[in-house]
């Protein structure tokens, strides 16, 4: 195993640089995912990791080797990828073991570790079988077997359950941790799915524009987002948004006159202009607050998403009322005083809040 660091690393095409200066320290044996929007260049770097792009400045190091000028197969690094890739003339096993054939393992060898990994993935009864004759679940397992095998020291993740159904997604997300858990072998893990990001990673790094916003826990990125970008992609449904003032230390006053409740106001200005942040499921039903007009119903069983007109702005809410809902009705509702999230409207950057 081994701890990976990547030091003001830059990637540029040409003149244009994709990637600007990025600094992530990965410890030995952790689970750290790179999240960002379509082209925010979490798979650029991910491939830079791997071998597979040049990197254009900066310093990468896999535990204390600086691997910049190795080939990627020197690397000890070991990557699946979001198509299986797997060799549709072999057989589970033999797409499994194909790396060893290359480095003339012996046969014996070979059979151990292809058996371990069978045995790990839960493929003991598929290795006689081709690819053409798995699930998409079952081949993505044989990918992942296939890098096992490797015994690498840092294994790659490239948005590897994008091609799954919504319930194996969440299944084969259970199946990685848990093999992380047992194997215990840095792994950097891309996706463009956060809720992917928070269900299985140690830590969460998020880019945008080939920067890092915020790197940290998932609940810490969760609870204190560092600006507006990282409060709205982290969490789903996405946080609401309004502008508003500092009227008081306990009262913020939106631009429709609305007076809210509010802590940990004690360091700001009166009349103090603030971006105000409030997730969907800390927003409750409240007589004498905001009227609001449902416009969209959508149930999911344990709660129900609520699309609102607050206002002039569109506003989502999660219920876990057992009460039924009418797109036309008129609620009223109110934030959680504690959980509200306060950004400047200029930078985007949080501003501090006594908890």
């Amino acid at each position: 195993m081994a701890s990976v660091t990547i030091s003001d690393m830059r990637k540029s095409f040409g003149k244009h640089e994709v990637i600007h200066g990025v600094d992530i320290k990965i410890a030995d044996g952790s689970f750290v995912a790179l999240v960002g929007p379509s082209g925010c260049g979490k798979s650029t770097l991910l491939r830079m990791i791997a071998g597979l792009e040049e990197i254009s400045a900066g310093e990468l190091r896999i535990g204390e080797r600086v691997v910049n000028e190795l080939p990627s197969k020197d690397r000890d690094i070991a990557m699946v990828f979001q198509s299986y890739a797997l060799y549709p003339h072999l057989t589970v096993a033999e797409n499994m073991g194909f790396s060893l054939s290359l480095k003339k393992a012996s046969k014996a060898e070979t059979e151990e570790r292809v058996g371990y990994a069978a045995r790990t993935l839960g493929l003991e009864a598929l290795l006689d079988r081709k690819p053409k004759q798995l699930s998409g679940g079952q081949r993505q397992r044989v990918a992942m077997g296939r890098a096992i095998v490797r015994d690498p020291q840092v294994f790659l993740f490239d948005e590897p359950l994008s091609n799954l159904d919504a319930k194996l997604r969440v299944q084969m997300r259970g199946e990685i941790k848990a093999l992380h858990r047992r194997l215990a072998t840095t792994t950097i893990y891309v996706t463009h799915d956060q809720v992917e990001a928070m269900t299985m990673a140690d830590e969460i790094v998020v880019l945008r524009d080939g920067r890092v916003e915020q790197a940290g826990q998932p609940m810490d990125l969760y609870d204190a987002p560092a600006n507006i970008f990282v409060a709205g992609f982290i969490g789903s449904p996405a946080m609401n948004f309004f502008a508003a003032t500092i009227e008081s230390v306990d009262t913020l006053r939106l631009e429709d006159g609305t007076a809210i409740p509010f802590s940990g106001g004690e360091g700001l200005a009166k009349d103090q202009r603030v971006s105000v942040g409030i997730r969907p499921e800390h927003l409750m039903l409240a007589p004498g607050g905001a009227p609001s007009k449902i416009t969209l119903v959508e149930p999911t069983g344990p709660e129900t998403l609520l699309t609102l007109e607050v206002g002039h702005a569109a506003v989502t809410m999660v219920s876990r009322e057992r009460r039924r809902f009418t797109e036309g009705e008129i609620i009223t509702i109110a934030p959680e005083p504690d959980r509200l999230h306060l950004f400047d409207p200029e930078t985007g950057m949080r501003l501090p809040q006594r908890q």
